[in-house]
């Protein structure tokens, strides 16, 4: 206990007291939607929900059978800068990006690249002996989170020490590294396929699979499979100059004040397959409407994957 204790008040210590430094963000032009008949409405209701939850800035899309597309947005997107939110604003998506990184893999094993019953141990041979089972855990296991591997992010506190201590450290690590560091070693939750323990680990792994199996990027498959598909130029998983992506804010001491926490955001996600989207409101809409229409995988795919994570429960 008295070492947690003292890595949470180092962790508190350093917080406060590293510097940040923010890029001014480029000017760029927004699309409005005030001619659309239901604006005011919705645009009250954004500011309602901006208020209620005390955020910097917030956007909001709305797509309606029978209504034309609106999209809102309102408040601050960089706070140093008291730069407005736009509609077209580029956001980091978080665990959204898993569901582009399941496409992935889906259309992998649509191509028969891959199936849903390979073992993680012929996939990533390097797991044999470092975690637990591996020559049980599947595909299916991995895609829906029955895997019961450890998940660092939200289970390690070295792994959040060191984003909130050393986030440029974190930032170039690279997923095998971090394999190493927090995930081998660590005991299973449960027998594959009898639970289910949410973990990030799982998407690290899918996103080396596709990686190893096909040659390529995981910034290169999206490419491929999902961006140029669907004419998504605001939309990737890389990393890159973050300069006009919206920026993360936590009021980390409780006190009514927020903390710019990007460098934490950039240092857990970007370029990674569990969390490190950036996109716009219009282009996440784009790829829903396209996954659940079966422009992306087959419908008979989508159902095979969306039973996946139905599988403990007929």
């Amino acid at each position: 206990m008295k070492s947690i204790t003292i890595s949470l008040l180092c962790l508190l210590f350093l917080a406060c007291s590293n510097e940040i430094i923010i890029p001014e963000p480029q000017d760029m032009e927004d699309v409005s939607y005030e001619n659309h008949p239901k604006h005011q409405q919705y645009q009250s209701e954004l500011e309602k929900y901006k208020k209620d939850t005390f955020s910097p800035g917030s956007i909001l899309l709305i797509d309606k059978p029978g209504e034309t597309l609106w999209i809102g947005a309102t408040g601050k997107s960089n706070l140093e800068y008291q730069t407005p939110m736009k509609t077209i604003d580029q956001f980091r998506t978080g665990s959204i990006t898993k569901m582009f990184t399941a496409v992935v893999i889906m259309r992998m094993v649509e191509e028969q690249k891959l199936s849903l019953e390979d073992k993680l141990i012929d996939l990533l041979p390097e797991t044999s002996g470092n975690i637990e089972k591996a020559d049980r855990i599947t595909l299916r296991h991995l895609l829906s989170h029955l895997s019961g591997i450890f998940d660092p992010p939200n289970e390690s506190l070295n792994y959040q020490a060191e984003i909130i201590n050393n986030p440029s450290y974190m930032y170039e690590m690279s997923i095998e590294k971090m394999l190493d560091n927090y995930v081998y070693g660590k005991k299973l939750h449960f027998e594959p396929g009898t639970g289910y323990s949410y973990s990030n680990t799982n998407y690290w792994l899918l996103g080396l699979i596709a990686e190893r199996k096909s040659g390529q990027t995981i910034q290169v498959l999206m490419n491929n499979y999902i961006f140029t598909p669907l004419s998504l130029t605001h939309t990737y998983i890389e990393k890159r100059d973050d300069r006009n992506v919206v920026r993360g804010y936590v009021d980390f001491y409780n006190n009514g004040i927020l903390m710019d926490v990007s460098q934490w955001d950039r240092a857990e996600g970007d370029g990674q397959p569990d969390g490190g989207l950036i996109t716009n409101a219009e282009e996440l809409n784009k790829f829903m409407r396209a996954l659940f229409g079966g422009q992306l995988v087959s419908l008979a795919t989508l159902t095979m994957a969306h039973r996946c994570w139905h599988s403990l429960w007929p």
